[in-house]
C-alpha cells in the first residue's frame, strides 16, 4: 500500500496526547459509498427520472435527509423529503447486506482498543445503522455506546462539528485529544472545525488531492499505517505532524 501525505507543511510542535479515536463509518470503516450512488439513482428513477446522479461532495459524509433536499433542489421532484430519504436508506441497507470492511479496519479497531484508547463512531447514518455495522464487523464491543453518534443526535451534520464534539464529551476527553479517521470532505471539515487532528483514509475517497490539505496525515487504508501505530499513539510517541510516514 502507498502512503499519501497532506500537501501543507506543518512544523512539529507541542500538542496534547491522543486519548480518543473517532471513526466515520461509510467509506472509512465499511466499503459502502458505491451503494450510496446506487440508492440515489434507483430511488429517483422510481419517480420517473432515469440516470440521475449527484456529485460525491453532496453524498459522501451527508445525511439521507440532506441528499433528499439536494435531489429536490436539482430536479422537479416534489416528493416529501422524509419519504425520499427513507426510500434511499432502505435501498442502501439492502445493498450493503454483505458488508465489506475498508482493508484493515476491524483489526485497527481491536488494536486501538487494546492500546487503551477510547473509541467512538460519528456518522451521518442513523444510530441503528452504526450499531448494525459495528456488530457485523465484529467490533461492537470495542466502541463505547455513548460515543456512537448518528445523524439523529446532532443539531447539524457534517461539515458541522457537533457530532465530533458530542463524541468527545461522551468519552470525557477534550477535542484536541481526539484523532479522527475520515474519508469525505464534509467529515474532514467537521473534524477541523472541532479542533481535532484527522487522518484521511483515501482508498474510497474522491478528490483526494483537493482534500489532502484538510488532513493531518493520510493513508490509503489501515494496512498502510506505520508499524506499532496504535501502541505508539497511545504512548504519545507518534508524531502526527510529520508529512512522511514513520
Amino acid at each position: 500500500m502507498t502512503t499519501r501525505t497532506p500537501g501543507t507543511d506543518r512544523k512539529a510542535r507541542d500538542v496534547p496526547a491522543v486519548r480518543a479515536v473517532l471513526f466515520d463509518l461509510d467509506g472509512t470503516l465499511i466499503d459502502s459509498e458505491q451503494h450510496t450512488e446506487e440508492a440515489v439513482e434507483a430511488v429517483v428513477a422510481r419517480y420517473g427520472i432515469a440516470g440521475f446522479a449527484l456529485p460525491a461532495t453532496e453524498t459522501h459524509g451527508r445525511t439521507w435527509e440532506s441528499v433528499a433536499k439536494e435531489i429536490r433542489a436539482r430536479t422537479s421532484l416534489r416528493v416529501d423529503v422524509a419519504e425520499l430519504a427513507a426510500a434511499m436508506l432502505e435501498h442502501w441497507v439492502a445493498g450493503t447486506a454483505h458488508v465489506i470492511p475498508i482493508p484493515g479496519a476491524p483489526e485497527a479497531i481491536r488494536a486501538a482498543s487494546a492500546s487503551g484508547l477510547k473509541l467512538g463512531v460519528v456518522s451521518s447514518s442513523p444510530r441503528s445503522v452504526i450499531d448494525s455495522f459495528l456488530d457485523r464487523l465484529g467490533v461492537g464491543q470495542f466502541i463505547d455506546a455513548r460515543a456512537r453518534i448518528g445523524a439523529e443526535a446532532v443539531r447539524a451534520t457534517k461539515p458541522d462539528p457537533h457530532g465530533f464534539l458530542l463524541a468527545a464529551r461522551a468519552l470525557e476527553v477534550e477535542p484536541a485529544q481526539c484523532l479522527v479517521f475520515e474519508d469525505s470532505r464534509a467529515g474532514l471539515l467537521a473534524a477541523q472545525a472541532a479542533g481535532m487532528r484527522c487522518i484521511f483514509i483515501t482508498c474510497r475517497a474522491t478528490d483526494i488531492d483537493g482534500n489532502m490539505a484538510l488532513a493531518t496525515r493520510a493513508f490509503d487504508d489501515y494496512h498502510a499505517l506505520p508499524p506499532q501505530f496504535w501502541a505508539r499513539l497511545a504512548a504519545g510517541d507518534c508524531d502526527l505532524t510529520q508529512r512522511a510516514s514513520a
